[in-house]
């Protein structure tokens, strides 16, 4: 994992291809409370039209790493993390010096899962810790259909395929 203070985040690039140093942002999620706009930031300079960079790639151990130490599930690192994931093999290689924290990082999402302190999960944090988990075992169909299904299509798609009445799918299925 590159560090925060390391030089290198201020000549990486983001996703529209210029200049970003995302170790700011990082470390502000790192020390206070997470914030929409920090979050915003990201998700719009780490990714833009499926195009990545430098940056990107090195954001991804530190966003685990939110993960890890926030103590109520927030689907926003997750999510980020898997859609910088998926968009991998269209863009540039991770780079050499940022492969190993990378891809470390990745195969930790089930131990960072299991020792989150919050024992429910919304929604939303469900679908996209569900996509992480398939992504950090090599699964990308099964976590691009977790991130597109919403729960009302997964209540759908179900009620179709056992044919049950949608008000019917209690717990045993979802």
């Amino acid at each position: 994992m590159l560090p925060l203070n390391d030089l290198r985040w201020t000549s990486y690039r983001g996703g529209y291809r210029d200049i970003y140093d995302a170790s700011k942002v990082l470390r502000g999620l790192l020390e206070s409370e997470p914030t929409k706009g920090a979050y915003q930031e990201l998700w719009e300079e780490l990714h833009h039209q499926g195009d990545l960079g430098e940056a990107s790639y090195a954001s991804v151990p530190w966003l685990i790493e939110i993960t890890r130490r926030s103590p109520l599930p927030d689907w926003n690192p997750l999510a980020l993390v898997c859609t910088i994931e998926l968009a991998r093999p269209k863009n540039q290689e991770v780079p050499e010096e940022l492969q190993d924290g990378y891809f470390k990082s990745l195969l930790s999402i089930p131990s960072v899962l299991a020792e989150k302190p919050c024992h429910v999960w919304n929604d939303l944090f469900t679908q996209v810790a569900s996509a992480s988990l398939a992504l950090s075992r090599g699964h990308r169909a099964f976590a691009e259909i977790y991130l597109e299904f919403s729960l009302t299509e997964a209540k759908k798609w179900l009620a179709e395929h056992f044919d049950v009445e949608e008000s019917q799918l209690g717990p045993q299925y979802l």
